[in-house]
């Protein structure tokens, strides 16, 4: 609890006008998610991502570092989500990734443990994992990529 204050503390002022629109942002995606579906959810993104007046939201996003804007959507998505946050997350991730006209690829996986079907969602840029551990992602055979 602790360390999640002193985290808090330590977020200036752009930074909680970016934490709050990903909130918001978060919450409207989740809506949207329900009512169209994953695959259209995803194109209208990776679509409107890269026109000039909403490449720009959130604001001020453009002077952060990807790697705290990524701690920044965890954030959003552990108050928005809770546990259950990884494609709450990896939309966010997604999003800022294409308004940055930098590559993004969202991957869902599966994963059988015992006789439960698990799932799981990540970005992958570059051939690299965004907001998530290779160790994982690895525990999910990829079963869907956008």
């Amino acid at each position: 609890m602790a360390r999640n204050f002193r985290k808090l503390a330590k977020i200036s002022p752009s930074e909680w006008l970016i934490l709050s629109q990903l909130i918001l942002f978060s919450l409207a995606a989740a809506v949207v998610l329900k009512l169209v579906g994953l695959s259209r959810l995803i194109g209208f993104m990776a679509r409107c991502a890269v026109e000039p007046w909403l490449s720009s939201f959130p604001a001020l996003h453009g002077r952060h570092e990807i790697a705290r804007l990524s701690d920044l959507a965890e954030l959003a998505t552990r108050v928005t989500h809770g546990q259950r946050r990884c494609l709450a997350r990896s939309l966010l991730l997604f999003w800022l990734l294409k308004a940055r006209s930098e590559p993004a690829t969202l991957l869902i996986g599966v994963s059988k443990v015992a006789s439960t079907l698990q799932s799981h969602a990540w970005i992958e840029t570059e051939g690299r994992v965004m907001g998530d551990s290779l160790e994982m992602t690895r525990r999910f055979a990829t079963f869907l990529r956008f």
